[in-house]
Formats: C-alpha cells, sequence, structure tokens
C-alpha cells in the first residue's frame, strides 16, 4: 500500500535514525567518507603487498561460495547468467546454491546445475535450519525434522550444513557434514543502526555515492569476528568432526528504485520490485537531480547494496581437492579440506595449514595420531598475525608470513590469521581443525 509522505516527515525519521544514542559500535559509525578511504587505501595496500604462493602436491584450492539463491528463491530475481558472471569476477569456480523449496519446481532436478562458463555450479536449498545438497530428489521427503532429513540425504551420499546458528537451539544433529561458521545475513542483523538508517530512503538517496564509490568497503563495515558461531563450532568438532564452511547468503535483494509517477509524486520499490511508499518527487530532485524530460515510469534512482559480485568475493570456502568436479568438491568438503576466507579484504588464494611429521603431510581435517616432531605449520600471501587454537581455546600468537607451532598433546588444532585493516584487525582466515587423537 502507498504512503504519502512530506518531506518534513522524512527529514524527521532521518534526524531521529542519524541520532540514535547507542554506545556500541554499529555499522553506521564506520559509514563514513574519512573511514571508507582509508579502508580503501588499506585494501590496495594489501593487494600491492601480496605475494603469490603457488600449491604444491596433488591438490588444488577452488574458490566456493555457499548459501546462494537465485530466481528459484521467492526473495531473489538473480538469473544464473548474471550469478555466474560476477562469480567470476569474484574469483569463484563453485557456486553451490540453496534454494528456497516451492511447490512449483524440484531444486535438485531443476536447480543450477554442472560446469556454465567454467564455474561449477551445484544445486541445494535452504530447508530446516540446514543447507542441504542431496544427490538425488527429496521432494516427497521435505517435511521431515531437521535430523531425519539430514540422515536421509546423508545416507544417499548428499552432503548436510547446520545454517543459522543463531537462530536455532537444535545445533547437536548427529552425522552432519558440518556447518557455517560465518553467515553474512547473521553478521549483518547485529548492525540495527545501521538497518534502521538504510530504510530510510532519504538517507539511501544521500548515501548513494558513498555506495557506489566503496562498494566492497561499505561491506566490510558490517564485519564482525564471529565470535559465537565459532564457539558452538568448537564445541561440536569436540564431539565429531565438522567441516566449517562459510555462508554468502547472497540474494541481490537489498536496494531501491525510485520511479517517476503520475502528479508530480515519485514511487519507491524495493530490490524485488514491491512498491514501498509514494513521495513528493521535488524531495527527490533536491537531493539526486534528474532531467527535467523524464516520462512518467521512468526509472530516477537505483541502488543495490548487495550486489552478488560483491556479496560473493566478501567471504568465500576455499576447498582444495583434486579436480574440479562435483566428485571431487564433495570428497574434500567431507574431510574438513578448506578455509574461510574474507576475500573482501585481499585474495586469499596460498593460505595453508597443515600438519608434518618427518616427510608425512597432514591436511585440513585430518585425524592424526599423536608422535614425536610432529608440527604445525602454516604460510600466508601476506604476514599477518596469527592464533592457534586447541579445542576452543587459543594457545599461540604469532606475526608474520609463516607460522610453526610444536604439538605436544592431543586436541583440535585451527588457525586464524588476522590482518591490520585501516588501523584495526580484521580476521581474514580461519582454519578448518587438524584432530591430534590417540
Amino acid at each position: 500500500m502507498s504512503l504519502r509522505v512530506c518531506c518534513s516527515a522524512w527529514l524527521l525519521v532521518l534526524t531521529h535514525c542519524m541520532a540514535s544514542v547507542s554506545r556500541a559500535e554499529d555499522a553506521i559509525d564506520r559509514f563514513t567518507a574519512k573511514r571508507l578511504e582509508k579502508v580503501h587505501q588499506s585494501l590496495v595496500a594489501l593487494k600491492s603487498a601480496r605475494k603469490d604462493i603457488p600449491r604444491t602436491g596433488p591438490l588444488q584450492e577452488y574458490r566456493a561460495n555457499m548459501h546462494v539463491h537465485s530466481a528459484f528463491s521467492h526473495d531473489s530475481r538473480g538469473t544464473i547468467e548474471e550469478i555466474v558472471a560476477a562469480a567470476k569476477k569474484a574469483g569463484t569456480q563453485v557456486l553451490m546454491f540453496t534454494e528456497h523449496p516451492a511447490p512449483h519446481y524440484d531444486f535438485v532436478i531443476d536447480g543450477h546445475q554442472g560446469m556454465k562458463d567454467g564455474v561449477l555450479c551445484i544445486p541445494g536449498a535452504e530447508l530446516k535450519g540446514m543447507l542441504v545438497y542431496p544427490r538425488e530428489s527429496v521432494k516427497t521427503v521435505e517435511s521431515l525434522e531437521a535430523k531425519d532429513l539430514s540422515n536421509h540425504v546423508r545416507g544417499r551420499n548428499g552432503m548436510t550444513f547446520l545454517s543459522h546458528l543463531e537462530e536455532r537451539m537444535d545445533w547437536e544433529i548427529a552425522g552432519l557434514t558440518g556447518n557455517e561458521i560465518y553467515n553474512t545475513h547473521a553478521d549483518a542483523k547485529d548492525e540495527k543502526r545501521f538497518f534502521s538508517s538504510a530504510k530510510n530512503p532519504v538517507w539511501l538517496l544521500s548515501s548513494a555515492p558513498l555506495f557506489e564509490k566503496y562498494p566492497q568497503e561499505s561491506l566490510l563495515t558490517l564485519l564482525d569476528y564471529p565470535e559465537n558461531y565459532l564457539k558452538r563450532w568448537d564445541e561440536l568438532c569436540q564431539i565429531a568432526p565438522h567441516t566449517g564452511v562459510s555462508a554468502n547468503d547472497s540474494h541481490q535483494n537489498i536496494g531501491l528504485k525510485i520511479k517517476l509517477a503520475e502528479g508530480g509524486r515519485a514511487k519507491v520499490e524495493d530490490a524485488l520490485g514491491e512498491e514501498l511508499i509514494t513521495l513528493d518527487a521535488k524531495i527527490i530532485k533536491a537531493i539526486k537531480p534528474y532531467p527535467d524530460t523524464t516520462q512518467v515510469g521512468d526509472t530516477i534512482f537505483k541502488l543495490q547494496l548487495d550486489p552478488y559480485e560483491n556479496s560473493l568475493r566478501h567471504v568465500g570456502t576455499h576447498i582444495l581437492a583434486t579436480e574440479l568436479t562435483r566428485d571431487a568438491i564433495c570428497e574434500a568438503l567431507e574431510r574438513g579440506r578448506a578455509f574461510v576466507a574474507f576475500d573482501g579484504i585481499a585474495d586469499s588464494r596460498g593460505f595453508d595449514f597443515a600438519a608434518v611429521q618427518g616427510d608425512q603431510r597432514f591436511e585440513m581435517g585430518s585425524r592424526v595420531a599423536p608422535g614425536e616432531g610432529l608440527k604445525l605449520v602454516g604460510k600466508s600471501p601476506l604476514p599477518g598475525h596469527w592464533r592457534l587454537f586447541r579445542s576452543g581455546q587459543m594457545i599461540q600468537e604469532s606475526d608474520g608470513e609463516q607460522f610453526e607451532s610444536p604439538v605436544t598433546e592431543p586436541g583440535n588444532y585451527r588457525v586464524e590469521l588476522w590482518l591490520e585493516v585501516a588501523g584495526e584487525r580484521k580476521p581474514w582466515v580461519l582454519s578448518n581443525p587438524i584432530y591430534v587423537r590417540k
């Protein structure tokens, strides 16, 4: 339903949003021209300082985006062509879709799959609080409870990952492939003042130049260390190995479009084309001028806050597999040969973390018996701050391009690598664990 709101009312709302008092830092505090430019300069410097690290051995590194929605989902309009094109710009080789199931299609049979312009597509769904990747149709069993659905999919060579850990209590489900250790949507939900302002068309109009000049930097204002996700993951890995993956939760459905309407009005629509409100067109023209020759129905302003390219680049799951095929990618994820990286900060390709003992090498996800000479080693294309965790407890910190630590007792060992961005340390890489057990 359209609402007619005068300029003074909108300015009152804008003033209220901008003056909202909160002691906790919010993305709105980081969304300033000065801060965004500082972040931009940091990203440029990191890109210049980065060194390519060739990966040796039989495994290749493939960047994947998981939890991706297309027009099959009710809350997205993305075509496979534009998503694949965005993936290639973001440096992605694997797209793992998670559509919202609906009666009119089968997300396995009809979903995006196979090689498309050099990008491997794997169909799946966001279902019962999980990312579900079956090998065959589950249309007749979609109503099963999460545990039973997971057992059904896993028993037929499929994969299941726990999703949106912040929304659920039953996060201990036996037999899962793994779980999300970061979700962009979950991260963004904490930025309450930012999204309160972003609901205001006047604020978006005024802020459009910053979003347009700093698209990736704007997305990075939402990034917080996923402490609660990682804590739960560490607890799950104490029970059984769980492969940690990232969730882009990409929809390309957050934005605004304004069209000139009759009677000197302007119709405001969301990114999915749903009408939100009508305004006096003079308000729009005062903030974002448009030609006098503009006709009724013409778009006079458009802003997409989550374009696929930037959303997919923001974070990815890097998989160590023998080849770019569905079987090889799934085998690597089953074994935990993967790490999560915020590539919107810097390209993480070449990051490495493994256990070595003599001439033996054990990749992430490996189960290793403790023994004399066993040590953990890591290397990075950029020097950063390393943090080593054993069974959820941080036990060592160091700085540099390389990392090394002897293993003196059993435990689940994983590392984090942090980079300095605009004078602040940000998480960059989150490895999967190496399980050292008797």
